[in-house]
């Protein structure tokens, strides 16, 4: 169980690409490392849940930590992945109605959640 109070006094949270840790400082001088591959490594991801959990990670890593800390990060993984597999269905079936072949229009889905994530 992640303690309420370690929110309380963050001072600073903050992914470093260098070393590949999310890192975050309180107020009484302690910090948290999390190494982000050991993390992600333990999970079940495709490309696009991975790069939910990466654009989460840069843009709101406080979110990041309370998901690893909290077990919840390969629900957020799966929540995703069943968002595009259903999403991916319903492309596909427009680019059909649209003439395309079945490659075709999987291949443009396909393209559609490479530059979407």
């Amino acid at each position: 169980m992640v303690d309420e109070n370690r929110w309380d006094n963050i001072v600073k949270c903050a992914y470093n690409m260098d070393n590949g840790y999310v890192e975050m400082w309180y107020a009484d001088g302690n910090m948290l490392r999390i190494k982000c591959e050991e993390v992600e490594a333990a999970l079940r991801t495709t490309e696009q849940s991975l790069a939910k959990l990466h654009k989460l990670l840069e843009n709101k890593p406080i979110e990041y930590v309370a998901m690893a800390l909290s077990g919840e990060m390969q629900a957020y993984c799966d929540i995703e992945d069943e968002m595009v597999k259903s999403m991916f269905g319903t492309i596909v079936q427009g680019y059909l109605k649209k003439g395309d072949n079945k490659a075709t229009a999987e291949a443009r889905a396909r393209e559609f959640f490479r530059y979407e994530s």
